[in-house]
This record gives structure tokens, C-alpha cells and sequence, in this order.
């Protein structure tokens, strides 16, 4: 914001400067007046129109608004010096529009600054949290597992077991039963915590997209 109000500065300074220098040439007869008004500089914001008659006369507009600039005037020189002073009054006040939004954000700014650091600090410690709790989760699933694992090898011996010793079946089934009913208890637990991995794992994605959305947001008013 600051640049572009030094641009606009220099803008509306050498427009201003110009325009003194046309109208003093106005005053010494000098320039090509009809140069002048065909130049890019003009024609780009302005439209000039020639109307012939018993006394030619020379219109101009806005290229952008089609508004009039100033009336019809039988001498050229009166519409480009009303062409070159509309140049000047809409920078100076497109100058003033932006140096008033420069001092309107330059508040919010500051108060975008100034809770950076301790919203990052916040996001780093929930990311460091998030970080041991997952390695907890970890844990846990591979403990988990590893007694599925266990109390699997352990109902395959039970079963061997059982074939071998008929006479000690319904001990052994009732036994086996309990097992099974362990194993069931193991497996939905871990599928709770394969679902709490996945909740904390999308809530990790979300302060890391949360963190580059506010550096993206201040990195343009940090240049």
C-alpha cells in the first residue's frame, strides 16, 4: 500500500507539472495542440470529438464513464488543457481514496502482526500434543496386536488341545469361548483406536492448512 502511494504521489505530481506546462504553453501559443489530443497519453482515458460546421467544435469524454468533460469548445486547446486537468483531479482524488484505505488497514494490519506469534505458538504446542498423542495411538495399535496375535496362537493350542484331550472338552470349549470373546473385545478396540489415529491425523492437516493460511494472508503486507 505504501508504494502504490508513492506512485500515485509522483503521478499526480508530474501530471500536475504538465498540466501547468500546457497551460502556460496555451498562454505562448506553442504546442501542437492537435499532436496533443491524438496522443496515447490522452486517447487512452479520453474521447475527442470534432464536430465541423460553421465553427468546428471539440468535445471530450471519458473513455471509461462516457461522461462530458467540461462543454464543447471551438478551440482545440481549451479541450485538451479540460482533458489534461480531469487527468489531474482523478489522481489526486484516487490519491486521497488510497492514502485514506492506507490509513484505515495499517490498524488492521498491526492486529493481524500482532496475533501471529502467539497463534503459532498455540499451533505448535496442539502440534506437539498431537504429535505424542499419535505416538501413544501408535503404541497402543501395536500392543494391541500383538496380543491378537498372542490370544490367536493361544486358541490354536487351545484347539489342538481340545482334540487331544476329549475328555476335558467342555472345560476347554468353555475356556475357548472366553478366548474368542477376549479376541472380539481386542479387535473392536483397535478399530477405535485406528479411528482416533484417523481423527488426529485429519485434525494435524488442519492446523498445518490453518498455518499456511496465515502466513499466505501476511506475507503481502510484510514486503
Amino acid at each position: 500500500m505504501n508504494s502504490l502511494g508513492k506512485i500515485l504521489v509522483v503521478f499526480v505530481t508530474a501530471a500536475s507539472l504538465g498540466f501547468v506546462a500546457f497551460t502556460m504553453s496555451l498562454v505562448s501559443g506553442g504546442p501542437n495542440w492537435k499532436a496533443e489530443m491524438q496522443s496515447p497519453e490522452l486517447t487512452d482515458d479520453f474521447v475527442f470529438t470534432i464536430t465541423p460546421g460553421e465553427k468546428t467544435t471539440y468535445a471530450v469524454k471519458t473513455r471509461k464513464t462516457d461522461q462530458p468533460v467540461g462543454s464543447a469548445t471551438p478551440v482545440m486547446a481549451e479541450a485538451v488543457v479540460a482533458a489534461r486537468k480531469k487527468q489531474v483531479d482523478d489522481a489526486k482524488a484516487e490519491e486521497t481514496r488510497l492514502n485514506a484505505d492506507v490509513a484505515r488497514l495499517q490498524p488492521i494490519i498491526k492486529e493481524i502482526k500482532d496475533l501471529i506469534p502467539p497463534d503459532k505458538a498455540g499451533m505448535a504446542a496442539r502440534a506437539q500434543f498431537l504429535d505424542k498423542l499419535l505416538t501413544k495411538i501408535s503404541g497402543d495399535i501395536q500392543n494391541t496386536t500383538q496380543e491378537i496375535a498372542t490370544k490367536a496362537t493361544a486358541i490354536q493350542q487351545i484347539q489342538k488341545t481340545a482334540q487331544e484331550r476329549r475328555d476335558e472338552g467342555f472345560r476347554l470349549k468353555n475356556q475357548l469361548e472366553l478366548m474368542r470373546t477376549d479376541l472380539f473385545v481386542s479387535l473392536a478396540q483397535q478399530k477405535i483406536l485406528e479411528d482416533e489415529l484417523v481423527r488426529v491425523e485429519e485434525n494435524q492437516k488442519r492446523l498445518e492448512r490453518r498455518s499456511e493460511q496465515l502466513q499466505k494472508q501476511v506475507e503481502p503486507y510484510e514486503k
